[in-house]
């Protein structure tokens, strides 16, 4: 009886809203694509100049006729879903084309834009030194949008659903967060993203990085995308306080964007009594010391540049930013191993970070806490399962765990191909959880000749990484354009 009473109030996505809010998305991605177009005019470099204004017209026109096509108000939570997944399927397919103009083939273009645009900063590149300015900025500009600007003003067409905006921004911060309208959630956090990327680049610069190198970094720092400018990296700079500056920014970047209005509201006390924040702070300690316990070379013994370079790797897994100063595949097998446990766990929720976030990790820690609490227990006494002080719902237990399985289920099935492909076990699942929770450092398996079949399982994991698995399996999900629609 349950089942049939589901089914009967089960709805399939109505295409004139997904027509509708995917040609306003559209409209968006064309005004964005401006900036690269006006980057590549800038420097001289005509042919991804009018290339951009190929794409920009075609969005423009494509999304201006699709805007105007009538559609409900509302709008379903399967229906924000799939926006949102689309979000990050089509912007790469639309920005392949100027990227193209480096002289790079479509396959690998494709696979640069879908890393820049789920914010992973993972490479199939041999070299970018040799690229032109325009091809540098667009990689950091998608970084930047995905990060925040392609998912806020996604999620400010999803306006008259509650639940939808919950799921979409997943914003714990507080009660009052999580009722404000879409509209306005999303404009203070996209107010916050700017400033922050403002800051950041008055930082990096000051700090010594050259202007051009100062935007980039700070536009794939502040997105914890990780594109950056220098085929060495952010080891590109001999100033190790430029180097730190970019981690900084990138751990500026794996906080909830929702706790940055509350630490101004409650002048700061909120940043320290916020638990995701220790914990992202504790773990990248940890970590840190972690690796200069056991990174190779070990003949070097300690050193303040050991102690450096492994914050700087701990914390850019941590925050899964994919900055490096160092080569993963040369610091040895538990190093590795250190970095992907830190990959998987990742940053906060609400943040541009990835991983199954850090506040899943700690209800989980908390539902393994109360279970053993049980066993100490009377059989009838009751415990609530409480989370910064709130009951946590069994909902929410559940829907943590939903994602955690589907993020280790993804990470195996992906792992799978490269094992039979012969690809050594470690260093393909380095790579492997580095795409899934789109942090993009490598240990070398991701290069210009891995086999096309797997640079698409790459891309599937980023895309997959970036929408939380969710919002990809509801768009692939048969019921979702199958059954019968609402009308209005």
């Amino acid at each position: 009886m349950a089942d049939a009473a589901s089914e009967t109030l089960t709805y399939a996505v109505r295409l004139a809203v997904i027509a509708k809010r995917s040609g306003q998305l559209a409209l968006m991605v064309a005004g964005l694509t401006a900036f690269p177009a006006l980057v590549a005019l800038a420097c001289g470099e005509t042919d991804p100049a009018w290339r951009y204004a190929v794409v920009t017209i075609a969005l423009a026109l494509g999304g201006a006729w699709l805007a105007r096509r009538p559609a409900p108000g509302s709008i379903q939570v399967n229906e924000a879903l799939v926006i949102s997944a689309l979000a990050f399927v089509l912007t790469p397919l639309a920005m392949t084309y100027p990227l193209m103009a480096a002289g790079i083939g479509f396959t690998d273009a494709l696979f640069e834009c879908i890393s820049g645009i789920t914010t992973t900063g993972l490479s199939v590149l041999g070299s970018i030194d040799d690229k032109p300015m325009s091809f540098l900025f667009e990689r950091a500009w998608l970084n930047w949008m995905g990060g925040l600007g392609i998912v806020v003003l996604s999620i400010a067409l999803l306006a008259g659903s509650d639940l939808a905006e919950r799921r979409l921004l997943e914003s714990p911060v507080s009660p009052e967060t999580l009722d404000t309208s879409t509209r306005v959630h999303a404009r203070r956090s996209l107010v916050v993203y700017s400033l922050l990327t403002v800051l950041a680049v008055l930082v990096l610069w000051i700090c010594g990085w050259p202007v051009f190198d100062a935007v980039l970094l700070a536009l794939a720092g502040i997105s914890t995308g990780g594109f950056a400018p220098h085929d060495a990296n952010i080891a590109a700079s001999p100033l190790w306080s430029a180097r730190l500056a970019v981690i900084g920014i990138a751990v500026l970047g794996a906080i909830s964007l929702p706790l940055y209005r509350l630490a101004w509201r409650t002048r700061g006390r909120a940043l320290v009594a916020d638990p995701e924040l220790r914990l992202l702070v504790l773990a990248g300690v940890v970590v840190s010391v972690l690796l200069m316990l056991v990174m190779e070379p070990m003949s070097g013994g300690w050193s303040p540049q050991r102690a450096a370079d492994a914050a700087v790797m701990a914390i850019s897994a941590q925050t899964t930013s994919g900055f490096s100063t160092l080569r993963p595949e040369l610091m040895g097998s538990a190093s590795q191993l250190a970095m992907i446990g830190a990959m998987a766990v990742g940053g906060s929720v609400g943040s541009t970070a990835g991983g199954i976030k850090l506040l899943r990790a700690l209800l989980l820690l908390r539902v393994a806490q109360l279970i053993l609490r049980r066993t100490a227990m009377p059989s009838r006494a009751i415990s609530v399962l409480r989370l910064r002080g709130q009951p946590v719902s069994s909902e929410n237990v559940a829907g943590a765990l939903f994602v955690v399985v589907l993020f280790f289920v993804t990470v195996f099935l992906s792992w799978l191909p490269f094992l039979i492909l012969g690809h050594a076990p470690l260093p393909a699942l380095f790579d492997v959880v580095s795409a899934v929770s789109t942090t993009g450092l490598s240990s070398g398996v991701a290069r210009p000749e891995l086999q096309p079949l797997l640079k698409g399982v790459l891309c599937i994991d980023m895309v997959m990484g970036r929408v939380e698995f969710v919002a990809l399996l509801v768009m692939l999900y048969p019921t979702t354009w199958i059954g019968r629609r609402r009308s209005t």
